[in-house]
């Protein structure tokens, strides 16, 4: 039985899809592939993005599925389930958790691809430990990152991630998440430092420019200068990932970096609403012991 997870976005993006292919890989058994045929075309509206799981310490196998398989309609859905169709073909309900992923039995021999994002941590926290080990840059630090890494783990760390980016320049972007704005952050931190006035903020963001002209507390600040390096992305998450604290943006890599932490306890604030869409619950995004403002 093969396993294909479609790759398609940013790094947490891609981690998503992985990591819920790895865990029903290992829940059937079957050979886990990976369909990086999207980082092949060029995406209207849509932000570019490099294909970065390589650089990561996971061991894959990367197909390119073309012509790109198409969504089930309706009436496939209903027959792939009586019907021995190869392959299966899963889609997901962006920021909803689909318990029959973590349930279903396919037919023997019977092929599985699985369509769409996945932002659900209930598909893949029974492989935590796993995914903990391999989501790590399989190369050392460059040299500016190891210095970041020695601050880090020398104070009461506390990671704040702000995208601006696609989200303040992107009108598509803009329309579905939008920039969190300076009272999120004004008010994270001023949480952050209430529980503990030690702690000292690390700063990732897209605009570091704007972070600099209007986050408070600058004299509490160390900013993260991004490198031109391909694998900045991997590095910068690693070491969000060494934070005892996470304030989050609404973003997948900002995610990742609080579910991924080290710390024993961690303290995460993020935002109550991870979208624009004011009818949606993010229970199955947003973990039940993580602070939302």
């Amino acid at each position: 039985m093969k396993i294909t997870a479609q790759i398609q976005g940013g790094l947490g993006n891609q981690l998503f899809q992985y990591a819920t292919g790895k865990a029903l890989s290992i829940r059937l058994k079957g050979q886990l592939l990976v369909d990086i045929d999207w980082f092949n075309h060029y995406w209207i509206d849509v932000t570019p993005r490099e294909f970065l799981l390589p650089f990561l310490n996971i061991q894959l196998q990367m197909i390119q599925v073309s012509p790109p398989i198409l969504p089930p309609k309706s009436w496939q859905r209903i027959a792939q389930k009586i019907l021995p169709i190869n392959p299966y073909v899963l889609k997901d309900r962006p920021y909803r958790f689909n318990s029959a992923l973590n349930q279903f039995k396919p037919f023997t021999n019977q092929d599985i691809y699985l369509m769409g994002y996945w932002q659900s941590f209930r598909y893949f926290d029974s492989i935590r430990k796993e995914l903990i080990n391999e989501i790590r840059p399989i190369n050392q630090l460059s040299p500016i990152y190891k210095i970041y890494l020695e601050k880090i783990q020398g104070c009461l760390s506390a990671m704040i991630h702000i995208r601006r980016g696609d989200y303040v320049n992107l009108p598509v972007a803009t329309k579905a998440h939008g920039f969190l704005g300076l009272e999120y952050y004004q008010n994270g931190m001023r949480l952050l430092l209430e529980s503990d006035v030690h702690t000292h903020f690390f700063v990732f963001s897209d605009d570091l420019d704007w972070a600099k002209a209007n986050l408070p507390y600058q004299e509490k600040i160390t900013y993260i200068e991004t490198t031109d390096e391909k694998t900045a992305p991997i590095q910068e998450l690693f070491l969000m990932t060494q934070c005892q604290r996470h304030l989050i943006a609404n973003s997948s890599l900002s995610w990742w970096s609080a579910w991924l932490s080290i710390s024993q306890n961690p303290l995460v604030i993020a935002p109550k609403r991870w979208t624009n869409d004011i009818d949606k619950e993010w229970d199955d995004l947003l973990l039940p012991q993580w602070q939302r403002i």
